[in-house]
């Protein structure tokens, strides 16, 4: 390949314009850099493209290759195109599709770098790609690695501005670090002032890659799947006391749809806008009894690509993004791609649908035909035997207790009727498989039920009082319509494992082996070591922290911040307040760029002779403007015949140390023998 594409070259190297080594080091430094975070999301071949491309850029560095010509360059594009759309299909235009193609096609332009336009191309380019990132992580850690990113393309953007005697690494990322440094309280400023727009990651993005979490329909094992996974669901912060471990039951999906193995989500009707404007409220709604007292809280969760919310009870609730189904799982009005921020009110108690129609009661008792009749039987025998519908629920419950079911991880798959499977033979499962035969056995019996999914427990960071809430913590649980009583919570689980509930996953599963197998280096993994657990703590604070107050600083947040210093605030104080920050901003800026210039720059044998010249200058003897030192040396022999021999002595060794050695060792000790002659020099002088 590369002999091919030096034979078809068409650019003469000797006349393109030769990137400077130092310059041409922080460019592919920074680029690999910027790439290195979108490799996992990328195919292997195309990681490999990119890769080919940087040695390339090399080799045409160093002569031993040449720039390819315009058909070699049309035919890679087209290859690279073409296998682009083979890999993605339908999803060439997702976001890790067009990501991909925007890093390639800066790669692609390394081959042709042969003027300097095109270098400085990629260098901005290079500032436009880190920002993709951003897409897919906000995380403290990734923002710190993008300024460090930024760092490195700064630096070769300067390396291209300076000259070949001035460039050295350490000085140019010196230089570039304190650019950096300089421009943060300006950065702070506009973002707290600046009146608050959505970034670029915010907006909702098609994506070709399925996220990690609950899905909206249940079989057997899919909620233990989850178990492997210690990837975080969404974090809680409390207004006031926590609930006990037993109340924390988060309610994301309701399945009331089964055909005889899988539960599935239904068409939601009548659906209740919650925002603040709603035109109409529906009579469901109306009819919600809220009771008990108020928990107020907070929940970040993170991007599912889905639009379910996570709550507690049924919450009450204003918030224009979001509605409420009619089977009372809240959604948001778009899917969440990225981290979801929002306010919840739940009542500790409530009673709903306490009066419903017949129609949706034969709904919720709906089960497919020819389907799991040994446990069609069990439920009619066991209806019989119960004086009402809470007995019959209270004996289905006493039946998991006293018969012989164990609560594993690891349960026998089961057939085509896999709760006459599970009821009377395996007997051994996870918490869909509970939450499932209860509910088929409630509807048998002529009860109305459904299953609903979600997450239950946590864990407390001691170090922030919050909630963190993992996948492991994934749920489900039956809801059970009674007379005069409405939709009542049964968690079937509780009754074969209460431990489950009342000391969460982590502590269940702990010593399971599929727990946890896919978190690879994962804190949680030394969660007995003391040193690393509180560790653990204070990072996730840390994340907490900045998710809270960094990528969630909104226009209400921005408000709560210009209320402490106006009585009123309004949009047009906080406009003007930016616009006279950034002005006084500028005005600081452009004094210390046009105020008298530091000589700290200057080579030390230019420091050493303008030292003596002010010395000579107080003496009455300046140094005219444009004056060069040997014409000064000059003139002042013929003022001073009696320090002729020791100015021109001094003037030589600077001429020769500035215009004619480059930089060496040797410099260093003629620079302290012109120091020392200078010092002699003021001496004789006084």
């Amino acid at each position: 390949m590369f002999a091919a594409l030096k034979n078809k070259s068409n650019i003469d190297t000797e006349t393109a314009y030769q990137v400077p080594r130092t310059s041409l080091t922080w460019m592919l430094v920074a680029l690999v850099a910027i790439i290195a975070p979108h490799v996992p999301r990328m195919p292997v071949w195309l990681v490999g493209v990119c890769a080919v491309c940087v040695l390339a850029r090399v080799l045409i560095h160093q002569g031993r290759l040449s720039y390819p010509g315009f058909l070699i360059k049309a035919g890679i594009v087209i290859i690279v195109m073409t296998a682009m759309v083979a890999q993605f299909g339908r999803d060439v235009f997702a976001t890790e599709s067009t990501v991909a193609i925007l890093i390639v096609a800066i790669c692609l332009k390394l081959l042709e770098m042969h003027r300097k336009r095109d270098v400085l191309l990629v260098v901005y380019l290079s500032y436009f790609t880190l920002i993709a990132e951003f897409i897919w992580s906000q995380s403290i850690l990734i923002a710190a690695y993008m300024v460090g990113c930024v760092l490195l393309v700064t630096a070769a953007l300067m390396s291209l501005n300076q000259t070949e005697e001035y460039q050295n690494p350490l000085r140019t990322l010196k230089l570039s670090s304190a650019i950096l440094l300089q421009s943060v309280p300006l950065m702070l400023a506009l973002f707290i002032l600046f009146p608050r727009i959505s970034p670029l990651w915010s907006v909702p993005l098609q994506s070709a890659s399925a996220r990690t979490g609950l899905s909206d329909s249940m079989s057997p094992g899919d909620i233990g799947d989850l178990i492997a996974s210690d990837e975080l669901a969404f974090r809680v912060s409390f207004e006031g006391e926590q609930p006990a471990s037993s109340e924390l039951y988060w309610r994301a999906i309701t399945l009331d749809d089964f055909d005889g193995r899988e539960w599935e989500q239904s068409f939601n009707f009548e659906p209740q806008y919650l925002g603040a404007d709603r035109r109409e409220t529906r009579d469901w709604f109306n009819n919600i009894e809220y009771q008990g007292d108020i928990l107020e809280y907070n929940v970040i969760m993170e991007p599912t690509d889905e639009n379910w919310i996570y709550t507690l009870k049924v919450p009450q609730i204003v918030d224009d993004r979001m509605v409420m189904r009619r089977d009372f799982q809240v959604d948001s009005v778009r899917n969440i791609s990225q981290r979801f921020s929002y306010d919840m009110r739940s009542h500790l108690n409530h009673r709903v649908d306490t009066g419903v129609s017949q129609r949706l009661l034969r709904r919720w008792l709906r089960l497919p035909d020819n389907s799991n009749q040994e446990s069609l039987q069990f439920a009619a025998d066991m209806r019989e035997q119960a004086l009402s519908d809470e007995a019959y629920v209270r004996n289905v419950l006493d039946y998991f207790t006293q018969q012989e079911f164990f609560y594993t991880l690891s349960p026998p798959l089961l057939g085509e009727n896999p709760v006459d499977e599970f009821l009377f033979a395996t007997r051994e499962g996870f918490c869909e498989h509970y939450a499932s035969s209860f509910t088929f056995l409630m509807r048998a019996a002529g009860i109305p039920a459904r299953v609903v999914t979600g997450y239950q427990g946590g864990e407390y960071n001691p170090y922030d009082n919050t909630l963190v809430v993992r996948q492991y913590d994934a749920h489900a649980w039956s809801e059970v319509w009674l007379e005069g009583q409405g939709w009542i919570r049964v968690d079937p689980t509780a009754a074969v494992a209460p431990y489950r509930i009342e000391q969460g996953s982590q502590f269940t599963f702990q010593e399971d082996e599929v727990f946890l197998q896919n978190a690879g280096l994962s804190l949680l993994r030394f969660r007995n070591s003391l040193f690393l657990n509180d560790l653990r703590y204070r990072l996730e604070m840390i994340d907490y922290t900045w998710n809270r107050f960094v990528l969630n600083y909104d226009q209400s947040m921005q408000f709560a911040f210009f209320s402490r210093f106006f009585n009123e605030v309004t949009r047009e104080k906080i406009i003007t307040s930016s616009l006279v920050f950034v002005f006084l901003s500028f005005s600081i800026i452009i004094f210390m760029v046009l105020r008298k210039p530091s000589r700290n720059h200057l080579n030390p044998a230019t420091e050493l002779y303008l030292g003596f010249c002010e010395g000579l200058s107080r003496q009455g003897l300046s140094r005219k403007r444009g004056e060069t030192p040997w014409h000064y040396y000059q003139r002042l022999s013929r003022i001073k015949p009696a320090w002729a021999q020791q100015i021109r002595e001094i003037t030589e060794k600077y001429i020769d140390l500035v215009y004619r050695r480059r930089e060496s060792d040797e410099d260093k000790a003629a620079i302290r023998d012109l120091k020392t002659q200078i010092r002699q020099f003021h001496m004789m002088m006084y």
